[in-house]
């Protein structure tokens, strides 16, 4: 089992220790609990589970409390595989069997979408999670950080203090070894450089980027030792520093290839990135003539798979990077059936021409802007597709798309895409109740 560190000092001596069962799991993963009467949230404790506990944080209406022992264990629990998983925020489920946790991400969708959303049908909506085979080494992407010794690791959950580790388990074997050779190199010289990016596509070619607050010297030297290393060769790596260099490296879905700038967005991913899509186009049925919009659609990755199947689509996107490598990407695979359109969605919806049939939407974390669900609804497309990674600002914004009556929520199918993490990716297919009628707002 993971171990969990009690604390002991002068002022933990005269806090009282409580026993307690959790009876469910939160949707951080925080086990949850009851002690006399006040919902106490446990992380590292599982649903059945009994221990004693010590509280660390009382709210008026709740309270946190950390793991002094466990006398009572769960069937779910499992020893945690990574050596820092107690002390590491890139985690929080390993604990668990993977099984277990695509069951509680499946509830924790069920439970946004009836409490936020107010879907109260949601658990015959909600399909099974889209599970992993094999759920480790799947990361593409880790923004690591320095300590002051120039070791790399990640922060330690809510703190600075930085965990260094021998293997990520979410890494591949190469990035792992990218991540010591750099630190070797680097050592505890160019103390500029606080923050290091470890990208990888599914080629395996590496991308590198060293954020460094100044230039200096001595960096450009351990840059030039650095690309003598075979894990940073021209022909394995791409190493930057900051933003003094914008190569790309390129990643294929299909039978399309786009090129990725160092800081555009990509599903972290791969195995479920392919899944997620070719769940999207499934549910698109198109027929070849149709107006499609994507918003939100940085690179361009799934309207250039979207032109394919349609007569237009349109994408949207307010980095303006993002839109340069969604144009060039087109160019490159000769897609010229779809245009880019650069700026926020809530400022550009209303004045593109056209009336798409289908709306594709991938909003960041906090969700879309009301302005573009208004605006969204104004427009009125028969079909919408919504793609979010937070249960919980998806559940708002189909409660607003569908509180008039005008949308209805088809189906719901979560995506299992950060493995081991309390986070879940979500698909939801809504439909216009009256297709041929054009909403007033």
């Amino acid at each position: 089992m993971a171990k969990f560190k009690k604390q002991n000092n002068k002022k933990e001596q005269g806090k009282k220790d409580s026993e307690i069962e959790i009876l469910r799991l939160a949707s951080d993963g925080s086990g949850v609990g009851y002690i006399d009467g006040k919902a106490t949230f446990v992380p590292g404790l599982l649903p059945g589970e009994q221990g004693k506990v010590r509280i660390r944080e009382a709210k008026k209406n709740f309270q946190r409390a950390e793991i002094i022992s466990i006398s009572r264990f769960s069937a779910d629990r499992q020893p945690a595989p990574c050596s820092v998983y107690p002390q590491c925020g890139g985690c929080n489920l390993q604990h668990m069997t993977y099984k277990a946790t695509l069951v509680w991400k499946k509830q924790w969708v069920i439970d946004s979408l009836q409490r936020i959303g107010g879907l109260k049908d949601a658990n015959k909506k909600v399909q099974n999670v889209i599970g992993m085979q094999n759920p480790w080494r799947y990361r593409n992407k880790a923004v690591l950080h320095r300590d002051a010794g120039g070791r790399l690791g990640y922060y330690k959950e809510k703190s600075k203090d930085v965990v260094v580790f021998d293997d990520c388990l979410l890494l591949s074997e190469a990035t792992n070894q990218r991540i010591k050779t750099l630190q070797r190199v680097l050592g505890d010289s160019c103390p500029e450089v606080k923050t290091v990016t470890f990208r990888e596509n599914q080629a395996g070619k590496g991308m590198v980027i060293m954020h460094a607050e100044a230039e200096s010297e001595q960096l450009e030297k351990k840059l030039q030792e650095l690309k003598k290393e075979k894990e940073f060769s021209a022909s394995d790596c791409i190493l930057i520093i900051t933003e003094r260099d914008n190569y790309k490296f390129y990643e294929r879905w299909g039978n399309l290839k786009f090129g990725v700038s160092p800081y555009a967005f990509l599903q972290v991913n791969t195995t479920q990135t392919a899944k997620l899509y070719g769940l999207v186009l499934e549910w698109t049925d198109l027929k070849g003539r149709e107006e499609v919009w994507d918003l939100y659609c940085g690179i361009g990755t799934m309207t250039l798979m979207l032109a394919q199947k349609t007569g237009k689509a349109v994408g949207v996107e307010e980095n303006p990077q993002a839109v340069v490598d969604a144009k060039e990407n087109a160019k490159e695979n000769k897609v010229d059936n779809v245009s880019f359109v650069q700026g926020r969605v809530e400022d550009r919806i209303s004045a593109l021409a056209g009336k798409p049939e289908l709306v594709v939407t991938d909003p960041p974390r906090a969700g879309m802007d009301r302005e573009a669900l208004t605006q969204l609804l104004a427009l009125g497309p028969a079909r919408i597709i919504y793609v979010s990674c937070n249960p919980a600002t998806l559940a708002r914004d189909l409660k607003i798309l569908t509180e008039s009556g005008t949308y209805q929520v088809e189906k719901v199918q979560p995506v299992d895409m950060f493995a081991w993490s309390h986070h879940v990716e979500t698909v939801v297919y809504l439909s216009r109740k009256n297709p041929d009628d054009r909403i007033e707002i």
